[in-house]
């Protein structure tokens, strides 16, 4: 290989990572800002914003329910954009059961990334990410 063919490559090499980077950080890099509206009605606790959260998250909001009232062991219903929950519960620990969600529902464990899907196969369920690529087996709720 002469210099000039060198230098090219180089330069054409130099030009494919820039573009590959910049599009990689972009949808690796993603974060999610999880903050609920919470509202407090005599004995039951309500989150205003659930679908909006559950969009943010790129999931359904039944799913999401289903893992909130089987942590709490709390029933509750879905009424439109709203989550309403049977009994007190604080700010902190709502968060809390968001943010265990997200870490095992939408994050993938191997990258780190959010842009993820839950796939079923058979009896099994598989957290796919969109980013890297890897396969994570999840829990069924």
């Amino acid at each position: 290989m002469d210099i000039s063919s060198k230098e090219s490559y180089l330069k054409l090499l130099d030009n494919l990572y820039s573009r590959l980077g910049s599009r990689a950080a972009k949808s690796g890099d993603r974060t999610i800002e999880l903050a609920p509206t919470i509202l407090h009605e005599q004995k039951q606790t309500v989150i205003t914003n659930f679908r909006q959260l559950a969009e943010m998250l790129n999931r359904e909001p039944e799913h999401i329910a289903r893992f909130i009232f089987k942590e709490t062991g709390r029933p509750g219903t879905i009424e439109r954009d709203r989550l309403v929950i049977s009994g007190k519960m604080t700010d902190a620990e709502i968060v809390k059961l968001l943010q265990l969600y997200f870490r095992e529902f939408v994050r993938c464990p191997v990258c780190g990334g959010v842009d993820t899907q839950i796939v079923s196969e058979k009896k099994f369920r598989f957290l796919v990410c969109e980013v890297c690529g890897a396969k994570s087996s999840i829990r069924k709720i």
